[in-house]
């Protein structure tokens, strides 16, 4: 893992603020850009793709159960067919999240919808293969619509496990697939409009909290604190990080990315949440439920020991992976422990500041 240091800021438009970070001992061809964007479109398309319920205000958990309840069930496959993710891949929605990136105009679920409706299949399924693999993606996503053969192969191989039968798809039934994705979008657009405003200014507020450490911290130590938990590790040819707040991925990660840029769309923090101040922090709530476990309680001694993998833990605990994974997405959700993936392996490490820090959450909690 690389450490990163030193920062300056930079032009912020609306929504966004930018700041350039760099290892002081890289040449500058490594510079990585860090980039806060609060805008709500991304938002919009979490908000589409989740497979877990998120954690939010009370107000906020009834709309979204209203509003999943009201789409009609054609709708309802439409948005499975083309945002969510399964034993059968990603949807091809997927492939929306860096053309919002690419393009600062697009700011709302209003301008989601259009892009969505000017773009062809080969724009996202270039950005579903752009994995350094091959060049110009868009141009073999033509040739493989035309019938190529070889194109088709070629981005196929250089498409993931996890994108490789969304290009197939795609690229057997491109109508059918974009207009699944499109009537998704319009159909939860005029129901997320109603929350979009608020939205979009606790994401700005988080942003605000989060600006002073962005422009100090260590790019590793931010990310890692902003996520609760994810060590980002650079791949070689990432040139620019998005760190997003996101309200419907709490308190959750997603991240996602091409060949040279990275976005994790981060759990928005409790200080930036609308509501009773006086309600219990819900990051103090999953710390102790966490923490009330006697298998996850077993976990954090092992890691107490050094680094492990999941399959070291599963063994060692005498747990299946799945089971062992519930853990870890718990342990990981309370910021108790680190994840760091890497090469294709994932492996988990104890954060020992956050357990120094839950004696004195407690404290606060009743006011001792």
């Amino acid at each position: 893992m690389t450490s990163r240091s030193g920062a300056a800021a930079v032009a912020r438009p609306a929504g966004r603020a930018l700041v350039r970070r760099m290892s002081p001992t890289a040449a500058p061809a490594d510079e990585v850009e860090l980039v806060l964007d609060a805008r709500p479109a991304f938002d919009f398309l979490v908000s589409l793709m989740m497979d877990t319920e998120p954690e939010l205000l009370p107000d906020d958990a009834a709309w979204l159960a209203d509003a999943r309840g009201s789409l009609s069930e054609a709708v309802r496959r439409d948005v499975s067919r083309a945002f969510e993710n399964d034993e059968t891949g990603a949807g091809l929605g997927l492939g929306l999240v860096e053309l919002v990136m690419a393009d600062p105009s697009v700011r709302t679920s209003s301008d989601v919808v259009a892009l969505a409706n000017r773009i062809g299949i080969e724009d996202l399924v270039g950005h579903l293969c752009e994995t350094g693999a091959i060049e110009d993606p868009e141009d073999l996503a033509r040739a493989a619509l035309a019938g190529d053969a070889t194109a088709r192969e070629r981005l196929t191989s250089a498409a993931g496990d996890w994108t490789r039968p969304t290009v197939a798809r795609a690229l057997d039934d491109p109508e059918g697939e974009l207009r699944a994705m499109r009537r998704a979008l319009r159909a939860w657009h005029e129901t997320f409009m109603a929350v979009e405003s608020r939205v979009a200014a606790m994401a700005e507020r988080d942003v605000d909290l989060r600006r002073h450490e962005a422009a100090t911290l260590p790019l590793v130590e931010f990310v890692e604190k902003a996520t609760g938990g994810v060590r980002w590790t650079r791949e070689p040819g990432v040139r620019r990080l998005a760190m997003v707040p996101s309200y419907f991925a709490r308190p959750y990660n997603y991240l996602f990315g091409d060949h040279a840029s990275r976005v994790i769309c981060y759990p928005l923090g409790d200080a930036a949440l609308d509501g009773d101040t006086s309600a219990l922090p819900s990051a103090t709530v999953r710390l102790f439920k966490a923490l009330g476990d006697e298998s996850r309680l077993r976990i954090l001694r092992l890691l107490a020991d050094g680094d492990l993998y999941l399959t070291e833990i599963a063994e060692r605990m005498s747990l299946s992976k799945p089971t062992v994974k519930h853990h870890m997405v718990l342990l990981r959700a309370a910021g108790l422990v680190a994840v760091t993936e890497t090469g294709g392996l994932t492996y988990y490490s104890l954060r020992r500041d956050r357990l120094a820090d839950a004696s004195g959450d407690l404290q606060r909690l009743v006011g001792a």
